[in-house]
């Protein structure tokens, strides 16, 4: 081989050698400038988050899933001697945990901490948690952060460092979640109140809901006005905290011991109980109230205004009408004179009225779907418990009979004089030997008591 030949093939190896290193150099150049991932988020899922649980200097604040409603939350916390529970507002509970968990974490290799300033756990609905100290003091808007990941079955996964934005700190370590508790006193819907009790003033009611409306259970047995009461429940579950009174106040300051009013609303499984104390201001618009829930209780603030509605009178939440029952109820009717006879009795039959087997005349037959109206469908003027005192001369009495003669009511009847004519009174005697009135003016009354004066007046052998 010639001395020119060889020198050629050695300028092509050095080209190609050379444009080789060229381009690992090129490839080692973008490999460099390419973006290296440097930062992550938690790792949690918050629509699976089943808890968070926040330390700090002993001090344990865990919000988590509403047992009798998934969708919700609850904070619950202590003061040392009390533990406390509180409704969440929902949309800042969820807020705070999409904020948590799309947080970027900036990595470090080392360890940055000097000393710890808190911590949250983050608990999965499938058992997997995540703990995360955060450092105690931050720097250059940035605090550094350790975190533990740990399977279902409790056993570490991954450790590793990072720091995030002093705002993360401060906003679920330094702040915590007592602002994320609801305004509402009374956590829980219309629909699932079945009890209400109030008392105030020495006096006490007991409300129920039944299948049929609303009965009163004390301080008598008898229907309620099912409007009155529903209103009743709106403003009680409407209720609203002004503030919270963290720590909690002695007993002396808030009047607690010896409440003014306590309002208690029940479900068919637990029950809410609030009392209200003393004046919380100079001005009087707040009082002082301690709610106590089966998880625990809270000292709030509420105002003045909202309670004002309220009343623990039965006599306020009586049915304005005698009679709770349909007309369609009611198949027989009796008039009974004062001396307890039957002076008159009228059975439904095919839509008719039928005195002694006879369909009866429209006289009666009006007069009888009168009274049934007055009954059951036209509300008193008023109605009032009346006291043992109280001596009503009466008429007779009115009995109302369903299928097969079955009792359903039983009223006394009597007649008063006023300014505008003449009233009918119409009074229930209860098993507890206590009477309700309802007192009764409109034309339909006044001819109502003219008839029935003059059936129960007839004479009997």
């Amino acid at each position: 081989m010639s001395i020119r030949t060889l020198l050629i093939w050695i300028i092509v190896a050095g080209a190609l050698g050379g444009g080789v290193l060229l381009i690992r150099a090129q490839q080692e150049s973008v490999r460099l400038k390419a973006p290296i991932s440097s930062s992550r988020t938690l790792g949690f899922d918050p629509a699976s988050t089943a808890a968070l649980e926040r330390y700090i200097d002993g001090d344990l604040q865990v919000l988590q899933r509403d047992s009798r409603q998934m969708s919700e939350w609850v904070i619950q916390w202590s003061n040392g001697e009390t533990d406390n529970s509180w409704s969440v507002d929902s949309n800042k509970a969820r807020s705070a945990l999409r904020m948590l968990a799309t947080t970027r974490v900036a990595i470090t290799e080392t360890d940055l901490f000097s000393s710890v300033g808190g911590e949250l756990v983050i608990r999965q609905v499938a058992g997997e948690s995540v703990r995360i100290e955060f450092a105690a003091d931050s720097s250059g808007g940035y605090t550094p952060i350790r975190v533990e990941e740990r399977g279902s079955d409790g056993i570490a996964t991954g450790r590793w460092y990072g720091r995030v934005e002093r705002s993360i700190s401060d906003a679920f370590i330094a702040n915590g979640m007592m602002d994320w508790r609801s305004d509402r006193v009374f956590d829980i819907p219309n629909s699932a109140v079945r009890f209400v009790e109030l008392e105030a003033g020495g006096s006490l009611v007991n409300l129920a809901r039944s299948n049929s409306g609303w009965n009163i259970h004390y301080p008598i047995e008898t229907h309620g006005d099912t409007e009155q009461i529903e209103d009743l429940v709106k403003v009680l579950i409407a209720l609203e905290a002004r503030s919270f009174e963290d720590p909690e106040l002695d007993a002396q300051t808030t009047g607690i011991e010896n409440p003014i009013a306590t309002l208690k609303i029940s479900s068919t499984n637990e029950a809410s109980i609030l009392k209200i104390g003393s004046r919380a201001d100079v001005g009087g618009s707040n009082v002082y109230a301690l709610l106590e829930t089966p998880s625990g209780s809270a000292l709030i603030t509420l105002e003045m205004e909202q309670l004002a509605k309220l009343t623990a009178s039965a006599e306020a939440y009586i049915g304005k009408t005698p009679s709770s029952l349909s007309s369609s109820d009611i198949r027989t009717l009796k008039i009974n004179g004062r001396d307890g006879k039957t002076r008159l009795e009228a059975t439904r039959r095919v839509g008719n009225w039928t005195i002694a087997e006879s369909q009866a005349d429209s006289l009666n037959r009006d007069a009888i779907d009168r009274l049934i109206g007055v009954l059951t469908r036209e509300p008193a003027q008023f109605v009032k418990i009346l006291d043992e005192e109280s001596d009503i001369t009466t008429l007779g009495s009115v009995e109302l009979l369903g299928e097969n003669e079955s009792p359903l009511n039983r009223f006394l009847v009597a007649l008063d004089s006023t300014e505008a004519g003449m009233r009918l009174l119409i009074i229930q005697e209860l098993e507890s030997d206590q009477r309700v009135l309802w007192a009764t003016v409109s034309d339909e009354a006044a001819a109502t008591g003219a008839w029935l004066t003059a059936v129960a007046g007839k004479r009997v052998p």
